[in-house]
């Protein structure tokens, strides 16, 4: 190898350099702490790795609550970061307090995962300069298009959501409300099936404000007919799976269930944990998002908006269709 190979070798591996003059530290936030929002911390470290000066900061709250949110993007305010990237928990609160805040300093912001929703009065892009993440209705018609293919001919329905007040989740109950009955809705998350072209959600959705047992216990009711009977769940974030153990333990007396189809399960995401239970045929479909995407699209636009460069508004990440089928051509494309 020539000594001039070398050298070109060894500065391409070298981190790009910022070129701004002084070191930029960029934030993200998530809703709170959870094997799905760490993914996108893994994106935000690779991201900043890959230009000299720019520094990563993943810090959120431990649970789902947009006043330890909002304490946190304060936090992040008075330490002078140069950057938010935050998935809304709430949009009003966030919007009328530490955002506004953040805005009112000058401080860029994007949102990933979740944007705005228009609690807020105005468009979103007049307040962020991007969204990274999911198109989030499209997700909700692919839950609604999968189980359609599974159940041709129509039936009963719960769902599960996280909040009723969660932008993008309302955004994926409407685009499965859409999927199954061919209406358009004006506004998030539509209406309750009605024997619309044979479907009918038998009761509103299951909301478990992001607490995993909750969401356990409550897919369990689903599975047992108790309360209320219905023969497919569609969740629209991974809850119950994110702990392992517990969903393996609650579903286990009902895999003959999930076997003949007696009840259709639909979850969302694809974590490798997620995709072992697929594997092991505790679902019938996993839709998986990109966290780690979102994470380092955040950082790469923040990066952009401040230095002045093009810059694109909407990142819809990509989403990868999952069954006991394909779970080997999943499982890499979850690890990338």
């Amino acid at each position: 190898m020539t000594r001039l190979l070398m050298l070109f070798i060894t500065f391409s591996l070298l981190p790009v350099s910022s070129g701004y003059g002084k070191d930029l530290r960029f934030a993200v936030v998530p809703k709170f702490y959870s094997v799905f929002f760490d993914q996108s911390k893994t994106g935000c470290i690779d991201a900043a790795a890959e230009i000299k000066g720019v520094e990563c900061v993943y810090r959120g709250p431990e649970s789902s609550s947009v006043r330890l949110q909002d304490e946190v993007i304060n936090q992040l305010i008075d330490e002078g970061i140069d950057g938010i990237a935050v998935a809304v928990t709430q949009s009003k609160y966030l919007f009328e307090n530490s955002l506004k805040r953040a805005k009112e300093a000058g401080i860029p912001i994007v949102t990933y995962d979740s944007d705005f929703d228009a609690s807020i009065n105005q468009d979103p892009k007049n307040f962020r300069s991007a969204y990274i993440g999911t198109d989030n209705f499209e997700l909700g018609k692919s839950l609604g298009e999968q189980l359609k293919k599974l159940r041709p001919n129509g039936g009963t329905l719960i769902m599960q959501s996280g909040r009723p007040d969660s932008p993008n989740l309302n955004l994926r109950l409407m685009g499965v409300r859409s999927a199954l009955s061919g209406k358009k809705y004006d506004i998030p998350p539509g209406k309750l099936l009605n024997n619309e072209q044979g479907w009918t959600e038998v009761r509103e959705p299951l909301f478990n404000f992001d607490q995993l047992s909750q969401a356990v216990k409550q897919m369990e009711s689903v599975m047992k007919g108790k309360p209320v009977k219905a023969d497919s769940f569609i969740a629209v974030g991974g809850w119950a799976q994110n702990d392992a153990a517990l969903y393996r333990e609650m579903i286990a007396p009902y895999q003959g269930k999930i076997s003949n189809k007696e009840v259709v399960v639909i979850i969302t995401d694809t974590s490798p944990e997620q995709l072992t239970m697929l594997k092991d045929r505790l679902a019938h479909i996993n839709i998986g998002q990109s966290p780690y995407e979102m994470g380092r699209q955040a950082i790469l636009t923040l990066y952009k908006i401040v230095t002045k460069q093009k810059y694109q508004e909407i990142i819809y990440t990509p989403v990868t269709f999952c069954s006991p089928q394909n779970f080997n051509t999943c499982e890499k494309r979850a690890g990338m």
